[in-house]
């Protein structure tokens, strides 16, 4: 999440679960929020009409991601392993680029990853 630059997180008190939940947001839209529950990680991601549409017409996503996002405004995405990250932050970083072009008129670039 470092390298998206502009993303900023808070921590949102989840009424039904009593449990407090971070949350990442771009330019004021929610990107997603994580469960995070013993040893068990699970992620909410949050679309609007008009993102849907360009992310599940993006090939180069998961087309199991796709399939989620298709059907509503969000989606569950359970961890498993690491493995299961890269493709979930793919998405995500898809639409950090819409909401970039979309606020600015222009993608974004990425910051270069530190190691």
């Amino acid at each position: 999440m470092r390298q998206l630059k502009g993303v900023s997180m808070k921590v949102l008190y989840e009424k039904h679960s009593s449990e407090s939940t971070p949350a990442f947001f771009y330019e004021g839209r929610q990107l997603f929020h994580l469960h995070l529950r013993g040893a068990e990680m699970n992620a909410t991601f949050h679309t609007d009409f008009k993102s849907r549409v360009r992310l599940t017409e993006n090939q180069t996503i998961d087309w199991r991601l796709r399939d989620e996002i298709r059907k509503r405004t969000w989606a569950g995405f359970a961890f498993q392993s690491s493995k299961d990250l890269g493709p979930f932050m793919e998405l995500v970083k898809a639409k950090y680029q819409i909401i970039g072009e979309e606020a600015g008129g222009k993608p974004r670039e990425e910051r270069p990853i530190a190691f």
